[in-house]
């Protein structure tokens, strides 16, 4: 059974909220490295902010779906 979350009366998918919280990370994440600089050692600072976060949303996902 898939976990489905009411929110004011709407039913959304989980997925969805963890979607959020995961971007919402995510950026804050991409502000903290911007910051030290860690994108000056990056290849593509486009594609790890991307790993990040499906890193981020594929962590959340199979703790909420295990």
């Amino acid at each position: 059974m898939h976990p489905i979350i009411s929110l004011f009366g709407i039913q959304i998918p989980a997925l969805i909220l963890i979607f959020l919280i995961a971007g919402v990370i995510q950026i804050l994440l991409n502000k903290v490295f911007a910051e030290l600089g860690v994108y000056e050692f990056v290849w593509h600072p486009g594609l790890f902010r991307t790993a990040i976060f499906v890193c981020i949303f594929a962590s959340f996902s199979l703790i909420i779906y295990k």
